[in-house]
């Protein structure tokens, strides 16, 4: 009986120390947040020379969230965009409930949507996320926002937003 007992243990130790870690790491869970919009800065926005394009050196958005991931949140961005469509890269960094988010997308060119009496001017931007530091995960985001522009054309005011995070994460 101690006799297979210890062959047991053994067999035990050896299988774990050769499995590989992922194989013995939580499964992932599907990951699903959404949220709103509400507020941008005035940030660092430059031209790029003659270009017509202009370089967001930083801005920052914030709003609110909820699902897997509640609260309010701030995103810290960096984008390069054609100033008459807005249509660019973005890049920036989410951060809401202790956690942080690398966000990298595409931003489409502007469409004009009817709001009252007004067409105004909206946003669609799609791309991919990764949680970075103290959690796991990784996915896909679109957002849309329509919004008033200041007199030079760019993003001044939201008047109304709507973003989506998918994935899988491991909670």
């Amino acid at each position: 009986m101690k006799k297979a007992l210890f062959i047991s243990l053994a067999l035990v130790i050896a299988l774990t120390a050769f499995m590989p870690a992922p194989a013995m790491a939580a499964k992932p869970v599907p990951f699903n947040a959404g949220g709103t919009i509400t507020y941008i800065t005035a940030g660092t926005v430059k031209p790029a020379g003659d270009s017509g394009r202009f370089v967001v050196v930083e801005r920052e958005i914030q709003g609110s969230m909820s699902g897997n991931v509640t609260g309010t949140f701030a995103m810290a961005y960096k984008a390069n965009v054609e100033l008459a469509t807005q249509a660019g890269n973005l890049h920036g960094t989410i951060k809401v409930e202790g956690k942080t988010l690398n966000v990298n997308g595409k931003i489409a060119p502007l469409t004009f949507v009817p709001y009252g009496p007004y067409l105004l001017p909206k946003l669609d931007i799609s791309g991919h996320w990764n949680f970075t530091g103290n959690a796991e995960g990784q996915g896909d985001f679109t957002a849309w926002a329509i919004f008033m522009p200041d007199p030079d054309g760019h993003v001044e005011t939201f008047i109304a937003s709507s973003f989506t995070l998918t994935g899988q994460y491991q909670p």
